[in-house]
């Protein structure tokens, strides 16, 4: 924890009961804002989640290219289909 040194100019113009009241808020403040803060685990597992979402993704592009593929494949038979009857 870190230590909070008010100038005496200060304490003396706010009292000292209000300069104690002032460093537990800042102490507070400090702590929650402390337990608020990612880990190694958060991190580890925010990457776990995004890789297979990506992977997921990369897997979704690959079928979506067939579609198209097969799509276009049977668009362009259809097309010289009816211009050159066989």
């Amino acid at each position: 924890m870190s230590v909070i040194a008010i100038p005496k100019p200060l304490r003396v113009i706010i009292c000292e009961e209000a300069t104690d009241a002032l460093i537990t808020v800042i102490n507070k403040v400090d702590i929650e804002s402390k337990n608020e803060l990612a880990t190694k685990s958060d991190i580890a597992s925010l990457e776990s989640r995004l890789s297979d979402r990506i992977t997921r993704g990369e897997g979704e592009i690959k079928l979506l290219r067939w579609m198209v593929g097969f799509v276009l494949a049977v668009t362009m038979t259809l097309i010289l289909k009816a211009f050159f009857k066989v």
